[in-house]
Parts: C-alpha cells; sequence; structure tokens
C-alpha cells in the first residue's frame, strides 16, 4: 500500500481565513494526514463532496472539519449531508460551547467535537479518532449530552444485558471491530445488536445512542 492510500483526506470548512491556514498548517505537518480542500460555506462544502461522490477520479474525503457559524450554516450542511446518507465522517470544530448547537448537532449525527480554545494536539487527535470510526465529544458535549430536556430518546427501553455492553463501549468512542474485540464476539454481531439498540432507544445513529447513554448512565459527568 502506498502512502498516499493510507493518508486521513481531509476538507477544512471555515470562512475565516486564519482557522483556515492554521488548520492547514498544523494539519501539513501530520504525516497521515492531507487537506484535499477548503470551503467557506456550507454550499461549498456540499457542491464539493457530491462531486467527489459521483467521481471517484476527483479527491476524496474521509473527515470534515466543520464550523457551525460559517455562511449556510454547518448545521445545515450536516443535515443535508445526512439526508443524501454521506458516510463521511464530520468533526464540529467551534469558538462557541453553545448548548443549543450541540444538540442540534449531536441530533444530526456529528461524529465528534472540537473546541477551538483546544491545543493544536488535542484537535489532531480528535480528527485521528474521527478518523477511525470513534466518537470524540468533550467534557462540555459530554454535560450537555446528560441533562439536555427536550430529547426525544425513550426513557426506559428494555435493553439486554449484552446490548448494555455494546453501548457501554460505544460511549467510549469505540469503533465495532474494536467493540467486538473487547466483548470477544463478531463485528457483524456488534451490528446486530446495535440494530436493535437503535430500534429499542427510537433514533438513528451512534451519536444519539450516546447521548441517551450519558443521559441515562453518566449523569455524575
Amino acid at each position: 500500500m502506498d502512502k498516499s492510500s493510507r493518508l486521513i483526506r481531509i476538507i477544512l470548512a471555515d470562512d475565516h481565513a486564519l482557522v483556515i491556514e492554521g488548520l492547514r498548517s498544523l494539519i501539513d505537518q501530520q504525516r497521515d494526514m492531507s487537506v484535499v480542500a477548503t470551503v467557506e460555506d456550507g454550499d461549498q462544502l456540499l457542491n464539493f463532496l457530491e462531486a467527489a461522490n459521483e467521481d471517484p477520479s476527483k479527491p476524496q474525503v474521509d473527515v470534515v472539519v466543520l464550523d457551525l457559524q460559517m455562511p449556510f450554516s454547518g448545521l445545515r450542511a450536516l443535515e443535508e449531508l445526512r439526508k443524501r446518507g454521506d458516510s463521511v465522517r464530520v468533526l464540529i470544530l467551534t469558538a462557541f460551547a453553545d448548548g443549543e448547537r450541540i444538540r442540534a448537532a449531536l441530533e444530526l449525527g456529528a461524529d465528534g467535537f472540537a473546541l477551538k480554545t483546544e491545543s493544536p494536539t488535542q484537535t489532531i487527535d480528535a480528527i485521528r479518532q474521527v478518523a477511525q470510526g470513534r466518537l470524540v465529544f468533550p467534557r462540555i458535549a459530554r454535560r450537555w449530552m446528560t441533562h439536555q430536556q427536550n430529547h426525544t430518546i425513550a426513557l426506559s427501553p428494555q435493553l439486554s444485558p449484552r446490548e448494555l455492553e455494546v453501548l457501554a463501549q460505544l460511549s467510549e468512542g469505540l469503533p465495532n471491530q474494536e467493540i467486538g474485540s473487547v466483548l470477544s464476539v463478531s463485528e457483524n454481531t456488534v451490528r446486530f445488536h446495535l440494530k436493535n439498540i437503535y430500534e429499542k432507544l427510537q433514533v438513528s445513529n451512534r451519536t444519539e445512542a450516546a447521548a441517551w447513554y450519558f443521559k441515562t448512565y453518566k449523569k455524575n459527568i
């Protein structure tokens, strides 16, 4: 496998040139990452990803680092991506730990959050974890996942002990393969349990399932 095939391919979506240049410079220093494009608004992001999906010869994207406050907001772009069924991983990068935006991004299936006030090392680590299929939530996001009052998730689903074990590992950010390794079951078995969990919790993605777990079992975070 050549080096380029192992790179985490990233698109930066932010309307602040200083943020874009700072992130690009930081990512360019990493041996396992590459910025394939930068965009200034959600419309440009959607157009780029649509073109990439339609033409495999165009640069493909593994992770979108998405600002919420840019024109054609990041939330609208995230919503449209999920409606399309786009499987690209999305890391929300924001300067504001705004509870309503966090709630909305969680419900729309964001894969993680990083604050612009965090260290460069933390930001790079968040990108890597999201690229690996992990969920990344800083403390502020976990707090809102625990305490937000208007969530529509069922309060008392009948989860089996094994389903709770799977959900506990998912809430730690582990992808399916690693959950299977921890629990000594196959990845297909993990997928089967997750399907049942989603149905019982009345959720549609890993992020919402993790939100339910934090709210129900980790109230002291």
